[in-house]
């Protein structure tokens, strides 16, 4: 009978843990309904860092099609929502030093900071005013230049999914 017990309480416990794991499991959108399409502009790029906007609007781009929860489209004319954005800052900071040498660096941070805006087209209704920030890590190795630049694509990819998760969410 004890034995019974156990097994049974060993089954809910499972299902129970099961379950969690399906707690932010969507199936479908939330978006309301007549909003199915956006349209990105190309960000706007207030850092001193050239040509950012362009790989950061790719990426928020490939992420909403990835989502796919919004179509995108090429004509803000024919869109339900308008995103705009403005890259305010980028910057790289040392992040982790050498133990017997304090002045030589072994892990940077490089962050971009984004200020969103995203409207219905036709109301110009805000669904989201937010500034988010992508950021990322890479080690200090080899040419700076090359690590700085490769470090780009990880925050373009963090941003982006920040982004999207910024639209996406207010509902």
């Amino acid at each position: 009978m004890v034995k019974r017990g156990f097994a049974i309480f060993g089954v809910a416990l499972c299902a129970a843990f099961a379950l969690c794991g399906c707690a932010n499991y969507r199936l479908g959108t939330t978006l309301p309904p007549h909003l199915k399409t956006i349209y990105v502009e190309t960000f706007e790029n207030h850092t001193e860092e050239p040509n950012i906007e362009q790989k950061i609007t790719i990426a928020v781009r490939r992420q909403f099609q990835h989502d796919g929860q919004l179509k995108i489209v090429a004509n803000e004319d024919i869109s339900d929502v308008t995103l705009k954005a403005t890259l305010e800052s980028y910057d790289v900071e040392s992040l982790l030093y050498e133990r017997n040498s304090p002045t030589t660096t072994r892990r940077y941070r490089a962050r971009v900071f984004c200020m969103v805006d995203a409207r219905e087209t036709a109301t110009g209704k805000v669904i989201v005013q937010q500034r988010v920030t992508g950021d990322t890590t890479f080690p200090a190795v080899g040419d700076t230049v090359t690590a700085r630049r490769n470090a780009l694509d990880e925050v373009a990819r963090d941003l982006a999914l920040e982004v999207v998760d910024s639209v996406i969410g207010a509902w």
